[in-house]
């Protein structure tokens, strides 16, 4: 018979869930742990059983086992409910209730007044957007707060009438009864608008103390990070207009770009590009700049979002930045001049690559990458005029590199869901802290081995997204522990997964001789057929 999510909260056994996701002792009749939501020094977490309730006396968060999902996974009440019934065999039955509501907005936007208005009250976050060059006309465009008193906060929603909508939320945090923490205290405030131009959430930036660096609403019905773009709607009338967008990764980034005169940039609340987001923009443009941070995380995210773009029917043009910098400190030492410039003498992805096989530079990597990448593309006509410029350059004869072009579909996101959580964070971790690992010493399910070849292969496409924007207070102790529960310890030496057959097909040279090109054709094709 199908229950309600009240009858979902009873039966779940709250120990059972929360043991999936970390690691429980007992303490009496209670259960303790180091809190996955701050950087919890001593255990403060405490799950008791016979309540039904999780509490943090470290940071003050608290709730049932629906609420701990929801907070882990970083997802709304409704789908943590959903995925915990699917996971546990229940037959849930939801009310279909109205996904968007004029009240909830109105609320949201009083706050992002009330935390605009705060502001200048407060030294420390005046001091710090100073420091990284934030002009003042830039915090009234995106109505950059402070949050400094939960009491405050509490007490203005009130006066309003405002609380219980506010709270439905998730942004206001029950400590107790009728006491509220703000999720964002202490934070410096960044309203995220819909493309409508509606405040629906907010991403907050720590500015001093232990903590994430960064953290954003929680996952609702109208805040879906995988379909919002920070500065879509103030980069609107420009993308129009130029039917060009530049993709940065962060909200520091967009604004110092806006600032500057590059209005038509944006970028992801902190997870890979999706789908959606691609969706949204090829409604708009045509090309896509990407400048990433110019460190190993900018690289992956590059990776994982130029399939995205160009399954989307986008050029994408990679800006490369000198190594270590982002765009922001780009912009701050070298000004705006130099950041069109680099822009201006960028490459399409393909064109660069082909540049970099022409100049020997990486050249059986930069193979594997083109034909890769050229598998997301739709038109099959511009495939096949690639293929035959790469085969030209090359060598490789045309029929062996069209046998390497499969079709790449994004696998369904709830089957990371069969995957234990064990095998999560371990893939989590192989892809965050870059470590190799001999997959035949691990005890992992053959989904889960088909994912860690991917990550180890740099094809991160295939991997879910649930899996790539897992959120760990602390990713190294986890995946520490999930090594140690495949029964697994972490080789000294790196071993590296190849495609060996590819490898022996693309080991040519390609050399500048006499102001022409000579080119060393390969003698052997078995391994490449």
């Amino acid at each position: 018979m199908p229950s309600d999510i009240d009858d979902l909260r009873r039966d779940l056994d709250i120990v059972e869930v929360i043991s999936e996701y970390i690691n429980l002792e007992r303490a009496g009749s209670n259960y303790k742990a180091h809190c996955p939501f701050h950087n919890d020094r001593t255990p403060s977490f405490y799950v008791s059983p016979l309540r039904r309730i999780f509490k943090c006396f470290g940071c003050g968060i608290g709730g049932d086992a629906i609420r701990f999902v929801s907070l882990y996974e970083n997802i709304s009440y409704k789908e943590a409910a959903i995925r915990l019934a699917e996971r546990y065999g229940f037959k849930l039955k939801i009310e279909d209730k109205s996904p968007l509501k004029e009240e909830t907005l109105n609320a949201i936007s009083a706050v992002a007044d009330f935390y605009h208005s705060k502001l200048k009250e407060h030294d420390t976050p005046i001091a710090y957007l100073r420091d990284r060059n934030i002009e003042t006309f830039t915090v009234k465009k995106f109505g950059i707060g402070y949050s400094s008193s939960s009491e405050e906060l509490v007490n203005m929603l009130r006066k309003t009438n405002i609380l219980k909508e506010y709270e439905r939320t998730g942004n206001l945090l029950s400590v107790g009864e009728g006491k509220y923490r703000d999720l964002f205290l202490g934070r410096l405030i960044i309203p995220v608008k819909d493309y409508k131009g509606r405040t629906v959430g907010f991403g907050g930036r720590l500015l001093k103390g232990e903590g994430p660096k960064y953290i954003n609403s929680p996952e609702s019905d109208f805040f879906k990070k995988r379909q919002l773009l920070f500065g879509l709607y103030e980069a609107l009338p420009y993308l129009k207009d130029t039917s060009c967008a530049v993709l940065v990764e962060g909200y520091f980034d967009v604004m110092a770009l806006h600032q500057e005169g590059f209005k038509n940039a944006v970028a992801t609340l902190g997870t890979s590009l999706t789908e959606d987001h691609v969706r949204i923009l090829s409604r708009f443009v045509k090309q896509i700049y990407i400048i990433f941070d110019a460190d190993e995380a900018g690289r992956k995210a590059l990776r994982l979002a130029v399939p995205h773009l160009l399954k989307g029917d986008l050029e994408v043009y990679p800006v490369l930045l000198p190594e270590g910098t982002d765009p922001h400190e780009f912009l701050i030492k070298e000004g705006r001049k130099a950041l069109r410039d680099l822009m201006a003498s960028s490459q399409n992805i393909f064109d660069l690559l082909l540049m970099k096989i022409r100049e020997d530079k990486d050249t059986e990597q930069s193979v594997r990458d083109f034909l890769y990448f050229a598998s997301f593309l739709n038109d099959g006509v511009k495939v096949f005029s690639l293929l035959t410029e790469l085969s030209r350059i090359t060598r490789i004869p045309l029929e062996i590199l069209s046998e390497k072009i499969h079709r790449k579909e994004k696998p369904i996101s709830q089957e990371s869901v069969k995957l234990s959580f064990t095998e999560r964070i371990f893939l989590k971790g192989l892809f965050e802290l870059g470590v190799h690992v001999n997959l035949d010493q691990l005890n992992l399910s053959q989904k889960a081995r088909s994912y860690a070849e991917c990550i180890l292969k740099e094809e991160y496409y295939e991997v879910p997204e649930e899996i790539l924007n897992m959120k760990s207070a602390d990713l190294q102790r986890d995946f520490k522990s999930a090594l140690e529960a495949l029964k697994v310890e972490i080789p000294k030496e790196e071993i590296a997964v190849t495609d060996k057959s590819l490898a022996e097909a693309v080991r040519i040279r390609v050399k500048n001789h006499k102001g022409g090109i000579k080119r060393v054709a390969l003698k052997k094709w078995r391994g490449f057929s």
